[in-house]
């Protein structure tokens, strides 16, 4: 893996919050209220999210499981 576990959490974590953010887009308005959600922007925020998954689907290289605290000594050196 090229990134460490703590990105992996980072990245798992905004995947989380964006589709929150989603959830909040699509549902901000009722059927009573004769206004319609934001598509575009949902849609935005659905590609985010595939890019983050798509990010760490990718993320093949090398067969190390590292912590930033390994990494960062790595890197030192």
């Amino acid at each position: 893996m090229r990134h460490t576990v703590e990105d992996l959490i980072r990245r798992i974590n905004a995947m989380h919050d964006k589709a929150i953010e989603l959830h909040r887009v699509r549902n901000q308005y009722s059927e009573l209220s004769g206004k319609s959600y934001d598509k575009e922007e949902c849609v935005r925020i659905i590609e985010d999210i595939q890019s983050l998954a798509l990010g760490i689907a990718m993320d093949k290289e090398g067969q190390q499981v590292l912590t930033e605290m390994e990494y960062n000594s790595i890197t030192k050196d």
